[in-house]
């Protein structure tokens, strides 16, 4: 038997390991605001329920624009880190003292995410009642060099830490209150929202956990149901401050009305449900509208997943459930707004916060959105693509009765002059009513509409066709196309959203072959 002798294991984490928690952590960087925003929020909760120099209402997260362009900054007023491990809690990388089940954040990755967008990124902070200020500094464009794919195997991530982070700290006095401070400097290919206040307001408005605007119907009901319900929803002020401005109060970007794809005007939601899950784990509100189509807004569409009041991914999470139950109906995510606030003590999301571990628990939660929630949007969805079938009805009827008019002129060879005339402008009239059952109308119902259009064109066309001194002009290829071409938009749209990408890329050559669209 061979004679092993034992081998001293030395682990050596390259730089790579920092650039994966950094610059390659997040699919979209402005992620990384949300970072920032959620560990505010923990702070600010530890400073009420714990340290206890916070009452209930006073925390606020500010988001400060240097007047100068080139930086932003995220301050709140929550308790800070104590002088005597501040430095070492900032360069701890994969570590926190945050309890996973009473913190947003609690992984310690989250704070370097900056380093993808900025040269230098510093962290200052101030415990309560103590005299000392602490300002961690991070080089973050050096980082981004010793981590790049030329250098990163060259250093250890200890060494990449010790040659680009700098700590210091300076006497304040203590009576000043508590805070901590992230500050962006010298910005690089930063998310839009760091250069655009507007466009921070709708990030921070959709992923905060912020409370709802005045104007939203639903606000009071909401917020009444969450005191009887098992998962609170907790709410923090958020400001978003730039020069010579005042500041902006961030809310939730729920209104009194809302855009639909092909309506005439903004509708206000026609109703609205609650549910509770049989495990007490999540409850949620759905609002609906009387009307079909997908909200217009990204920012208000689409059912979202909160936990601590913190948006977990956009809207694919829900999107995902819509279709473990029918694969078409992921469809309906956007036909909804609605907000499902999951007990943080029954899930864990994931590092990148879009989504949620993969445990016994979040998948009993999902089985229980799936089998409740998107089983009714399925069916109300259905019951609007009906309506939808009797407005077709009705349509079809309209038009009989006008090919019978029609008729009853031809056997006249049209000698009624006054009569085509009229004849003409309620077919005209109708070809408007079609259109606008069309904008909204499902694939199939679509189609018939089509065909009714072009049952109408041949209406008018042969009508006017007939009047004494009247030449028609109408390019029936034209026409035709146009209807085709809504048509083959309507239906790639749903391909788009549910057959895999091999599927979609042969239909897409298939419709390309067979019928040259989209025209180039």
């Amino acid at each position: 038997m061979a004679d092993f002798r034992p081998v001293k294991i030395e682990p050596y984490f390259g730089g790579f390991v920092l650039e994966t928690l950094t610059i390659g952590m997040y699919e979209e960087t402005r992620n990384a605001i949300r970072e920032y925003i959620q560990n505010s929020f923990d702070s600010i909760q530890r400073a009420i329920t714990k340290l206890h120099h916070l009452k209930l209402g006073e925390g606020l997260i500010r988001i400060i624009y240097d007047a100068d362009g080139q930086g932003v900054r995220i301050r709140d007023n929550g308790a800070g880190l104590p002088a005597t491990n501040a430095v070492q809690t900032l360069v701890s990388i994969g570590a926190s003292s945050k309890d996973f089940i009473n913190d947003a954040g609690f992984r310690g990755i989250g704070r370097l995410a900056g380093v993808a967008f900025c040269d230098t990124l510093t962290f200052t902070t101030k415990a309560n009642r103590e005299p000392l200020l602490t300002e961690v500094i991070f080089d973050a464009k050096k980082m981004r060099v010793m981590m790049s794919p030329s250098q990163g195997s060259k250093y250890k991530a200890h060494d990449i830490l010790e040659a680009c982070v700098e700590g210091r700290q300076h006497d304040v006095t203590a009576g000043d209150p508590a805070f901590f401070e992230v500050s962006m400097r010298s910005l690089v290919e930063p998310p839009l929202e760091l250069t655009s206040p507007e466009h921070m307001e709708l990030f921070a408005s959709q992923v905060s956990p912020v409370n709802y605007r005045s104007d939203f119907k639903l606000a009071a009901s909401i917020r009444e149901k969450a005191q009887s319900s098992p998962v609170p929803i907790e709410t923090v002020r958020i400001q978003i401050e730039e020069p010579s401005k005042a500041p902006t109060e961030v809310f939730k970007p729920y209104t009194a009305k809302f855009e639909i794809e092909g309506a005439d005007s903004k509708v206000e939601l026609a109703e609205h449900k609650f549910y509770e899950s049989p495990s007490k784990k999540w409850w949620a509100w759905i609002g609906k509208k009387d009307v079909p189509g997908s909200y217009v807004d990204a920012e208000v569409r689409g059912i979202r997943v909160r936990t601590k009041n913190i948006q977990i991914d956009g809207t694919a999470l829900v999107r995902e459930i819509f279709q473990r139950q029918n694969k078409s109906n992921g469809r309906y995510q956007d036909w909804f707004i609605g907000e499902i606030f999951v007990d943080p003590k029954a899930v864990v999301p994931n590092a990148r916060r879009d989504g949620f571990e993969d445990t016994k628990a979040w998948k009993t939660i999902r089985d229980e959105i799936g089998g409740s929630i998107c089983k009714d949007a399925g069916t109300w969805a259905q019951e609007v693509s009906n309506q939808g079938q009797l407005t077709l009805q009705k349509l079809t009827e309209k038009t009989d009765r006008m090919a019978s008019e029609v008729e009853s002129l031809r056997r006249n060879d049209f000698r009624n002059g006054d009569k085509t005339l009229i004849i003409s402008a309620q077919v005209t009239k109708l070809q408007g009513e079609v259109g606008r059952a069309a904008k909204n109308a499902d694939a199939a119902t679509l189609t018939s509409l089509q065909a009714i259009g072009s049952r109408l064109v041949d209406m008018k066309t042969e009508a006017m066709g007939k009047l004494p001194g009247t030449t028609v002009d109408v390019d029936r290829d034209k026409i035709e196309n146009e209807a085709r071409d809504t048509l083959l938009g309507e239906l790639m749209g749903l391909f788009e959203q549910n057959l895999s990408l091999q599927c979609l890329t042969n239909v897409r050559e298939i419709v390309r072959r067979e019928y040259d669209w989209p025209r180039i």
